[in-house]
């Protein structure tokens, strides 16, 4: 009868309503994970950031460290062997450092580290690379320029160095550094060009220190 037929059409209606508000929650609720998720993976990610900096960058001086100077040196010189284009290595180290944290103290060392990375730093290019590779030894990558070019920017900065007034608990500190260079050459590996550029500097201390030379085949 009538009445049957609306009770069964209100009855399916129910159903329907019950079965739709079903979906809505579960459409609700996986949006609300999904959130979740993406939250979660946002901080993830971050967290992994954090862990990478901390692997690829030196604590003190907050420069990147030998491990980063690996994965920068070696992307260079694919895209030297690639395009031909200049690539300059240079090694980098404080004069007499020993002297200084045996004279002043590791902290007067540290701190000596710190604005000898934030001066070296600040002058280069931001193409440039200057990662501390172990001790009072940075290393310096520069792109695109040939060592001629690099040996004038690295002097201005050892000459800034020369004449910066230094001082640690009102005693002054003279600070000097020497620089040894090396352009990348055709053939060359990372080993290559860093064990040039390190005769080099050894042989700018043996000269008197406080002054940068380019490995001897490199301007000749």
């Amino acid at each position: 009868d009538c009445l049957s037929v609306v009770h069964s059409a209100l009855n399916d209606f129910s159903k329907s309503r019950t079965y739709s508000d079903s979906v809505n929650d579960e459409l609700l609720f996986l949006m609300e994970r999904v959130k979740t998720i993406e939250s979660e993976s946002e901080h993830t990610k971050k967290l992994l950031e954090e862990e990478r900096r901390k692997a690829t960058h030196d604590s003190l001086t907050e420069l990147p460290n030998r491990e980063a100077y690996n994965e920068r040196a070696y992307a260079e010189l694919q895209r030297f062997k690639r395009y031909g284009r200049p690539l300059t290595l240079a090694v980098c180290d404080i004069d007499y450092f020993k002297r200084v944290n045996d004279t002043y103290g590791h902290q007067a060392g540290d701190k000596v580290l710190k604005l000898i990375s934030s001066v070296v730093a600040s002058r280069l290019r931001s193409v440039d690379f200057v990662g501390r590779y172990g001790g009072e030894e940075f290393v310096i990558l520069m792109p695109e320029t040939d060592a001629d070019t690099a040996y004038g920017v690295l002097d201005k900065i050892r000459a800034t160095i020369a004449k910066t007034p230094f001082r640690f608990k009102d005693d002054p500190i003279q600070i000097t550094l020497s620089f040894g260079l090396a352009s990348f050459q055709e053939n060359d590996t990372t080993d290559d060009a860093f064990t040039r550029a390190d005769k080099a500097l050894y042989g700018a201390k043996d000269a008197g220190r406080n002054q940068c030379l380019i490995a001897k085949n490199d301007n000749e």
